[in-house]
């Protein structure tokens, strides 16, 4: 077991970078608010948040059930602050969303820098819509050569895990020959003088 930890650990050490490309449920929760009989909540994702294609996920469920209100309408609006750049608009959709409990929209944030999001959900039996509105700050996009890191990685991977193997096999093969030398019996030769 001794000689298994090191291989463990390489295998975490070289695995664990790739648990970041994992997307969860939802991403990150941006706000949580109650209006009326409506409780809203808005993840995004990836985290940390980047320029480039963001996942926008809202939840809408009925404040004293808890219960999913599915025959919702979302829209989701991202506006820079500066200006610089026109509004994008997307409907939230139940398709779009990893997670179908959620209705999500998948926008191209076009650049780094603050944005306003404004979430506007509109029910048949609400006539007042639900909106909530934050910020959010989104970093710039990682070099190319990062997000494809791991296509071109993989086979190092398998590499190590079959060297891992051989060297295992090839120790418990030693092991077991010298256990068994032990065990065969030695032929003692006695001179019997004439």
């Amino acid at each position: 077991m001794r000689n298994l930890l090191p291989s463990i650990a390489a295998i975490t050490f070289l695995a664990g970078p790739c648990c970041a490309l994992v997307r969860a449920d939802g991403g990150q929760i941006r706000v949580i608010e109650q209006q009326g009989d409506y409780q809203i909540t808005v993840f995004t994702s990836p985290n940390p948040l980047r320029a480039g294609p963001v996942d926008v996920s809202v939840l809408l469920q009925d404040t004293h059930t808890g219960q999913i209100i599915r025959d919702a309408n979302i829209t989701v609006e991202l506006t820079s602050q500066d200006r610089s750049r026109p509004p994008m608009r997307a409907i939230a959709t139940a398709e779009a969303a990893t997670n179908k409990l959620l209705r999500a929209a998948l926008v191209e944030i076009p650049a780094p820098g603050r944005w306003n999001v404004h979430v506007e959900c509109t029910t048949s039996s609400q006539p007042k819509p639900i909106t909530v509105a934050f910020t959010m700050e989104a970093a710039p996009p990682l070099p190319r050569w990062l997000s494809v890191w791991p296509w071109f990685t993989w086979p190092i991977i398998v590499v190590l895990l079959f060297a891992i193997h051989r060297t295992l096999v090839t120790r418990r093969k030693t092991h077991r020959a010298a256990t068994e030398s032990h065990r065969a019996p030695h032929l003692v030769l006695i001179a019997i003088p004439s």
